[in-house]
């Protein structure tokens, strides 16, 4: 692992102030944070998943790469990711076997991925104290445990039930809070997304650094207000077309070689329509108007240090399939159609 000091974390704060809704107070509070011994241990959980959540938090450069992220190091004055099996590979099964240790004081719970009730669908391993190797098993103890702060429900599987737990389904597959119940409302935090942007992840850990493991303003689906407090449309570079009936849609018949020709095809997915004032994609399925977060306004993939991402669903040319939203995919389905 690679450690990250206090001075470069302060900086990376001050650089990210704005895209976190922090302001000098709370670097403020940021600073006082670290100046103290020790940092706020990590438990990362891994479910049913498909590991995109970590993916996407791996190829985060906005702020700095992920060997630098204020998440990994083991040194003083940082948050310290004590467990992640993706992460740490061959050295992860002795990891969690120090679980007893790392949650002798407090700690966030991060999980990733659907949960299932107790019938071996998911098993993840021996963690010390839980008790079983059942994934459900394991996340209610960790929760349940009096010095557990925080517990991050990272992707739409683990806030909602997400994929695994679409119509059909034969694990029983569901979301933290579904899971846990309502005694343990007020500790989780909802970061929905499939995959959620690395910056939504790194942003809340940060706020709760900056404040005392103070919950931030969060919506009625528990996420944060700061990353999920408008609606896609509000803030999409097509919207103001679409209004003078700039759309996408429209059959001109279906044959045996083309079972679906629209009006404007060479329009969909088109580089060229890649930009502010493209066509909107509402009738080809979009469902930016029912979907919350500010994809449109952060993107995703940055191109490097300090720098807004490359591109997002919508703005390459891809309708918006609502994955934020508790409802997904089940209720955003079809993905895809022509009206």
């Amino acid at each position: 692992m690679m450690n990250i000091s206090r001075r470069q974390f302060i900086k990376y704060c001050s650089i990210a102030a704005g895209a976190l809704g922090l302001n000098a107070t709370d670097l403020m509070k940021i600073e006082k944070a670290t100046a103290a011994t020790g940092g706020l241990p990590v438990l990362w959980i891994a479910g049913q998943a498909c590991t995109g959540c970590t993916t996407s938090l791996a190829n985060s450069v906005y702020y700095q790469t992920i060997q630098e992220l204020l998440l990994l190091g083991q040194a003083s004055n940082t948050l310290e990711l004590k467990v992640h099996e993706t992460l740490m590979a061959a050295m992860s099964n002795e990891a969690t076997q120090q679980t007893p240790a790392i949650t002798n004081a407090p700690f966030a719970l991060v999980v990733e991925g659907a949960i299932t009730p107790t019938n071996g669908y998911c098993q993840i391993g021996s963690y010390a104290g839980a008790g079983s190797e059942n994934m459900s098993d394991v996340v209610t103890a960790l929760a349940g445990h009096a010095n557990c702060a925080a517990i991050l429900a990272v992707g739409t599987c683990a806030a909602f039930g997400g994929i695994p737990a679409a119509a059909g389904n034969i694990t029983g597959a569901k979301g933290v809070l579904a899971h846990l119940g309502l005694p343990y409302r007020k500790k989780i935090i909802n970061i929905p997304g499939c995959p959620p942007n690395p910056n939504w992840i790194v942003g809340t850990v940060a706020y709760l650094l900056a404040n005392g493991l103070k919950m931030p303003a969060l919506d009625s689906l528990r996420r944060p207000r700061t990353y999920f407090g408008q609606r896609i449309c509000n803030t999409c570079d097509r919207f103001a077309i679409s209004k003078s009936g700039g759309q996408v849609g429209g059959f001109l018949g279906v044959s045996a070689l083309s079972p679906m020709r629209v009006t404007q095809p060479d329009k969909i997915g088109d580089p060229l329509q890649n930009i502010p004032g493209g066509l909107c994609l509402k009738k080809a399925g979009c469902k930016g108007s029912r979907t919350k977060s500010d994809c449109s306004l952060r993107k995703w993939n940055s191109p490097g240090f300090g720098q807004v991402g490359v591109n997002w669903c919508v703005g390459a040319g891809a309708p918006c399939q609502g994955c934020t939203q508790n409802f997904f995919p089940d209720g955003m389905s079809p993905f895809h159609y022509i009206k």
